[in-house]
């Protein structure tokens, strides 16, 4: 297999990859890849979209609706922002205590969670209350077929804090 055989193998089954985790995972060099990429997306076999400083790459097949979903779970705050408001509305303050991040690390991603389309914001009194824009049927569809390994950090992350609020360890 060429290495562009391979490249493209990988964006395929990891579809809104970034390019520097492309080129960390496959282990090349930054402008061999650039040069692939290149190449590949001249041959009209993938196509990539920058936002906020990084570059996702895509294969063409990839179903567009869910480029933006794709990136925003790619990012881990982001990724917990959305399934807080899946819960219920919320204001940037009751996200960044539930999240234990500061109000300006919320506002930015925030920021870019409305650039990419998923949310929406309304004003009520002084507040700010975010809310979905989108289903969580399609954020967990999304994360099934095209992030699975998400799932398994998720699950682990459920099992941490069942045994928290137990008070137990797992060899109790």
């Amino acid at each position: 297999m060429t290495h562009r055989e391979e490249i493209l193998q990988y964006i395929r089954k990891n579809p809104g990859i970034t390019f520097r985790r492309l080129a960390d995972e496959l282990g090349i060099g930054i402008g061999n890849l650039q040069y692939h990429l290149y190449q590949l997306e001249k041959e009209g076999l993938i196509f990539s979209k920058k936002l906020g400083g990084k570059r996702y790459i895509f294969p063409k097949e990839f179903r567009e609706e869910y480029e933006p979903l794709l990136i925003a779970i790619s990012n881990e705050t982001q990724r917990k922002i959305l399934l807080l408001l899946a819960e219920k509305d919320m204001n940037q303050r009751e996200i960044a205590e539930r999240l234990n991040l500061t109000q300006a690390t919320i506002n930015y991603h925030m920021n870019a969670l409305s650039k990419l389309g998923l949310i929406e914001k309304r004003k009520e009194g002084r507040n700010v209350i975010y809310s979905l824009k989108c289903d969580i049927e399609i954020i967990i569809r999304v994360i099934n077929e095209y992030r699975p390994k998400l799932w398994d950090k998720l699950a682990d992350r459920l099992i941490d804090l069942m045994l928290t609020l137990k008070g137990g360890d797992i060899n109790d």
